[in-house]
């Protein structure tokens, strides 16, 4: 594996008294898929917004390509560009089209005709298995289906690093599968990916490196075999053996 595309040291994050993140530090390489597990509350979920600054760290440094993103002339926008989301209720605009949906940030920012846009719109649908539904309506979507919209969106801005939000904990349990194949997929591919989830299955078998979370803190860290089969945490044995 390459040199680290997203460095993160020291980086804390709180809300008026409530402390969130505490000297949060992870390396992540190019190729690299992580998975943060934790229990509900830990910060998971704010530690990977921090990481696109979608929330503002209070302290820490965030280096994206070597580049500091937390110093206040770094264009948010370019990393917003490189560094895309997947969120646990897919955001998508109900009243545009699916393929209206995909192709709506890359026309903004002038990445393509509109002709070159639809064209690797409906390449990602294909590639997310959906490609018969590039004129439907999200409502007239299943859960799972739309969640795939979701992610061909994140992709149509070719990034270079894929952040997950729990993107399947608000599926019905029988289409959790169809998003994850997707992940699967895109991990087989090399695409580097962060992905704060539930999922355990797919943090010990896709991943590379997971994160233990628990009260702000990275509690421990190390390959999926190590962390699932030989946990050195307390509280790391004591959360899996309550979840497998």
């Amino acid at each position: 594996m390459s040199e680290a595309i997203l460095k993160i040291e020291n980086l804390s994050k709180s809300y008026g008294e409530l402390e969130v993140l505490k000297d949060m530090n992870l390396e992540v390489k190019e190729g690299q898929v992580i998975s943060v597990i934790g229990p509900s509350g830990s910060g998971k979920s704010t530690f990977l917004r921090c990481m696109n600054l979608l929330e503002r760290p209070n302290s820490g440094t965030i280096l994206y390509n070597g580049k500091n993103v937390m110093e206040k002339h770094y264009e948010k926008r370019e990393l917003h560009k490189e560094v895309g989301m997947v969120f646990q209720r897919f955001n998508l605009f109900p009243h545009k089209s699916v393929m209206d949906n995909i192709i709506l940030a890359p026309k903004k920012l002038k990445l393509g005709s509109k002709e070159t846009l639809k064209e690797q719109a409906l390449f990602l649908l294909e590639k997310v298995g959906l490609e018969s539904k590039a004129e439907e309506m999200p409502k007239n979507l299943s859960g799972g289906q739309q969640q795939r919209v979701a992610i061909a969106r994140a992709l149509a801005m070719n990034p270079k690093v894929l952040l997950f939000d729990e993107p399947t904990s608000a599926l019905d349990p029988e289409l959790v599968g169809e998003v994850l194949k997707v992940m699967q997929d895109l991990a087989k591919e090399g695409m580097t990916m962060i992905v704060v989830t539930h999922e355990m299955g797919f943090a010990r078998e896709v991943s590379d490196h997971v994160i233990f979370m628990e009260g702000g803190y990275i509690v421990e860290e190390g390959k999926p075999e190590e962390v699932f089969s030989n946990p050195q945490n307390e509280r790391t044995k004591k959360f899996l053996s309550s979840v497998l």
